[in-house]
């Protein structure tokens, strides 16, 4: 056996070194064959590709044969507050934090700017918005449904 450690062939060593040295040889490799074996999947995903890793997201969409709806990731609900844009509204989603040394709630506010191809919405609806691929700089965001109309 001439296996090296740090340059240093096993022979060269005593026994004791060579025994640490084999041993921790065998204890990577026996490492490596776990993270290999529970890396490996017994029915390939959708996406997947050969070596069990999954492919990027704008590969999958366009290889997969039996792809599932897009799923929404994320799910805000707020009111709409201008309408003026063409196939984009803004949104305000409010939200009640407690302040950390006062443990007072505090209503913090985000605006979003949402796509709305129908334009279905006006001024001052309650509306749920989820993420979507970005239709421009700032729009991440589209219309899902309607929750409440406004009162004229």
């Amino acid at each position: 056996r001439q296996l090296l450690r740090g340059g240093v062939p096993l022979m060269a060593l005593d026994r004791s070194m060579q025994r640490s040295a084999s041993m921790g040889l065998l204890l990577g490799l026996l490492l490596v064959a776990v993270a290999w074996f529970s890396s490996a999947r017994s029915t390939p995903t959708v996406g997947a590709s050969i070596t069990g890793f999954a492919r990027s997201p704008c590969t999958m969409r366009s290889t997969a044969v039996f792809a599932e709806p897009r799923k929404i990731r994320q799910v805000l609900e707020g009111r709409v507050i201008s309408d003026k844009m063409d196939k984009s509204r803004t949104v305000r989603v409010e939200r009640l934090v407690r302040h950390p040394k006062y443990h007072k709630r505090m209503r913090l506010s985000k605006n979003y700017i949402v796509h709305d191809p129908l334009e279905q919405t006006e001024e001052g609806d309650l509306v749920r918005i989820g993420a979507r691929s970005p239709v421009s700089k700032r729009k991440t965001f589209e219309v899902v449904d309607v929750v409440r109309k406004a009162i004229k």
